[in-house]
């Protein structure tokens, strides 16, 4: 999972909400083009925000602890958690749907 992702996601709750509701949506056993969708639409609710905030997406690429200390790093991944949890977010949608395909998203862009 990456933390910097994360916390962007939660910086930006009231995206962070849509983008859970779009991504109910996302079947792993639909057709490619009905999982294209829900990822074009999660795109369009995301790289505006980036685009507003001049955010450098390689920014948020960042590996476990290279910029924090472990005990940090494992104090942010608990708080994040609290806070998905109180937004009532499902944490498996989060981590297996949303946070891959924000990572594609933003993977996509650095290469374009």
């Amino acid at each position: 999972m990456n933390l910097k992702v994360l916390q962007w996601l939660l910086k930006h709750k009231e995206v962070l909400l849509k983008i859970v509701e779009v991504a109910k949506g996302f079947k792993k056993d639909d057709p490619y083009l009905s999982q294209w969708e829900v990822v074009d639409k999660i795109a369009r609710l995301v790289i505006p925000i980036l685009e507003a905030e001049a955010v450098a997406p390689r920014l948020l690429e960042v590996e476990w602890g290279v910029l924090e200390s472990y005990g940090t790093h494992d104090v942010n991944i608990l708080a994040c958690g609290a806070e998905v949890q109180a937004l009532g977010i499902d944490y498996k949608l989060l981590i297996e749907t949303i946070l891959p395909i924000i990572i594609a998203i933003l993977e996509a862009i650095v290469r374009k």
